[in-house]
């Protein structure tokens, strides 16, 4: 029989539609790593978060043909061995853009708004209306990494009223995103795009060529004025550079839902700095998150039995 391997638990009613779309299937949930060691040896399908899916378990896998991801990041994953034997991956991108994009957001309007100040004041019992205040309204929103997330930020960026420049591997536009991006830069223009963005906001994988994407130079190259957010991975950034930056002043303030490393080190000076508001690798989250996660899984599932493509196939060399 063939067999469907969750490495992580599903509610009865998502696992349903999963069995109903494959009948003739067993379908296992193991949370636990060695009882999934044992399962995944004759498993057809695994479907775990992407930093769940440990090289030995694909090294113990005899038939496996396919990895769903029920995240969107797989940057942890032995894409060696997927490439050696023959297996397909697949993530959950798309699924994420609503909450990340409400996050940036509240990042941006907790900066402009100095909601954090009057938060401190709060807790104090202060009354002061002395706090600097701005706008998001006509400010310039630089999106390095004009994907599913970044395009859902560029579409909140143009409901605020802000101008809104992209960055991606073509530099061009394309599809309907002329409607949410004012400009569009490659890679090589990641400077330009830097300088003249008030909110800069990472949203790129993490690859052999985005590791430390962000570096003294870069920030050195944004406005003091200027807000930097990273809701992609923690080793897209220097981090060390981006703390001298802050301390400096080369820029005005920096969101972290990720770093390099992670938790976050108690003796890390990002935790102490008034300018940084520190989530712990959130922006995904979400009460609707299974939710939208099996619906690619289940649907991946149908096309998989039908011979179809499926949604959300990685490529083994970029990574993502």
């Amino acid at each position: 029989m063939k067999k469907i391997l969750f490495g992580h638990k599903v509610s009865e009613k998502h696992l349903q539609k999963t069995k109903e779309i494959a009948p003739d299937w067993n379908v296992v949930i193991s949370e636990n790593p060695e009882d999934k060691l044992k399962e995944i040896k004759d498993a057809d399908i695994y479907v775990d978060w992407g930093f769940n899916i440990e090289r030995r378990f694909i090294e113990a896998a005899e038939h496996l043909r396919w990895i769903q991801a029920l995240s969107a990041g797989v940057d942890g994953l032995a894409f060696d061995l997927v490439r050696e034997k023959g297996i397909i991956v697949t993530t959950t991108s798309g699924i994420h853009k609503v909450p990340i994009a409400e996050l940036v957001f509240g990042y941006m309007l907790m900066f402009a708004r100095g909601l954090t100040r009057f938060y401190e004041q709060q807790k104090k019992k202060v009354w002061d209306k002395n706090v600097r205040t701005a706008e998001l309204f006509e400010k310039t929103l630089g999106i390095v990494g004009a994907g599913n997330i970044g395009s859902e930020i560029a579409r909140l960026g143009k409901a605020f009223g802000m101008r809104v420049l992209g960055l991606n591997r073509s530099g061009r536009i394309q599809g309907n995103s002329s409607q949410m991006y004012d400009e569009m830069y490659g890679i090589g223009s990641l400077v330009e795009l830097l300088s003249k963005s008030d909110f800069v906001v990472c949203a790129v994988p993490l690859t052999a060529e985005t590791r430390h994407l962000f570096r003294e130079e870069h920030f050195k190259a944004m406005k003091s004025t200027a807000y930097f957010i990273n809701i992609a991975r923690g080793a897209v950034v220097d981090e060390e550079a981006l703390i001298k930056a802050l301390k400096e002043g080369w820029i005005a303030g920096a969101a972290l839902d990720v770093f390099e490393k992670e938790p976050l080190p108690p003796e890390s000076p990002l935790w102490e700095m008034p300018n940084v508001i520190i989530t712990p690798h959130i922006a995904g989250s979400s009460d609707r998150y299974m939710e939208r996660a099996m619906k690619v899984v289940n649907e991946n599932l149908r096309r998989y039995l039908q011979g179809e493509p499926l949604i959300n196939i990685v490529d083994p060399e970029r990574g993502y």
